[in-house]
């Protein structure tokens, strides 16, 4: 029975953790960053688990923008556009003990990558 309860048990860490890194960017984030030439901003993100991908959702003042993402090792890296789909960029986050830190370009856009920093709410 020992022997038992011991292999389920490891079972379960088997499947959980993989289960769990797969997770630690799924979640709601207050984010602030910088673009570059304009300024700073404000807002949320919201980045939901779906199978083996993530989709993402920022909120900054009125606009929307949408993307989706994946996991290599330590970094979550999202293609994403606005709502009317007239640019596309990419935004790559890293975990940090508060939360995420990323940096984020546009296509076309100028030579500086942007940078946000999200905590979870």
């Amino acid at each position: 029975m020992r022997k038992l309860a011991f292999v389920l048990a490891c079972l379960l860490l088997v499947v959980a953790l993989p289960m769990s890194a797969k997770s630690a960017f799924s979640g709601v984030y207050t984010i602030k960053g910088t673009n570059p030439g304009v300024g700073a901003y404000t807002g949320t993100v919201t980045i939901s688990p779906r199978g083996d991908i993530y989709d993402v959702v920022w909120v900054i003042g009125a606009a929307k923008y949408g993307g989706v993402g994946v996991v290599n090792g330590e970094t979550l890296s999202v293609a994403y556009a606005p709502a009317d789909y007239k640019f596309m960029g990419v935004m790559s986050y890293v975990t940090r003990a508060n939360g995420l830190e990323g940096k984020w370009a546009i296509y076309g856009g100028g030579t500086k990558v942007g940078t946000e920093t999200a905590t979870r709410k």
